[in-house]
């Protein structure tokens, strides 16, 4: 089981945060006497805005930029299967020869890469066999002449989608490649985190139910936007990942529609 799978994230990580917030805030009352906190409380407040303030941009814009690279990848991967489809479909109306082995290493290529290569991409890794036919595939479509105006039109409509399938592909690697945030992006947000949370532990309410339910429902906000950050981080692994759904349209061509 992975860190950024649904039951370790929420049956360890939030509850050890929360846990934990509420641990520091006993000690912290343990530890300084009331007419201490009362004391502090006043200077305290100011300092808690700025340092909210700070931390809440932050996570936010990390949080965004992990969407967003997730969602970058799922568009890269539809733009990879479509642009695949699209060669299958065309080579379709190509002659019988050029035909059978485009479609052939199509359906070699795609085995291969929702076979063998997703499970590679979950550590930042490829597949030297997929790379290769991807290789093979470009040469095939590129290898045809045309003898037709019908034929020029076909081969030019397949420059395109090959242009496509390796720029898709090329882009899907590099994000496969680059796995969750930098070590610096998680030491500033975990230690943010520790400090914005350590600063409720200064101000005194009366009632100390009170006081350790808004801790741990801070706490727990805060630590639900380090697990959306940490399952959005690393868009091919995990519970929250892109499958290579897309693809199937591709064998649906290659199986129903016949060769010219």
């Amino acid at each position: 089981m992975t860190i950024d799978s649904y039951p370790v994230g929420f049956l360890v990580l939030i509850p050890g945060c929360v846990a934990a917030s509420l641990v520091g805030l006993a000690l912290v009352r343990r530890s300084l006497h009331r007419h201490d906190l009362k004391a502090i409380q006043d200077v305290a407040s100011y300092l808690y805005a700025v340092v909210g303030t700070l931390y809440a941009v932050i996570l936010g814009l990390i949080v965004v930029d992990s969407m967003s690279k997730f969602s970058e990848a799922r568009l890269t991967v539809e733009s990879e299967s479509n642009a695949i489809s699209d060669i299958a479909l065309f080579a379709s109306q190509l002659p019988g020869d050029t035909s059978r082995r485009v479609r052939s290493i199509i359906a070699a290529y795609v085995k291969s890469a929702t076979e063998r290569e997703w499970p590679l991409m979950a550590s930042g890794r490829t597949s030297p066999e997929a790379r290769a036919l991807a290789v093979d595939l470009s040469r095939a479509v590129l290898s045809f002449e045309p003898k037709s105006e019908r034929e020029s039109a076909i081969f030019d409509a397949q420059l395109g989608s090959v242009t496509q399938f390796w720029n898709s592909r090329r882009t899907r690697l590099l994000i496969a490649s680059q796995r969750g945030l930098p070590s610096l992006e998680w030491i500033v947000l975990i230690a943010g985190g520790v400090i914005t949370v350590g600063f409720t532990y200064f101000f005194k309410l009366d009632d100390f139910r009170l006081q350790l339910a808004i801790t741990a429902m801070l706490s727990a906000v805060i630590a639900l936007n380090l697990y959306l950050i940490l399952m959005f981080g690393s868009p091919f692994s995990g519970d929250v990942k892109i499958d290579p759904d897309g693809f199937s349209l591709t064998r649906y061509i290659l199986d129903e529609v016949p060769e010219n």
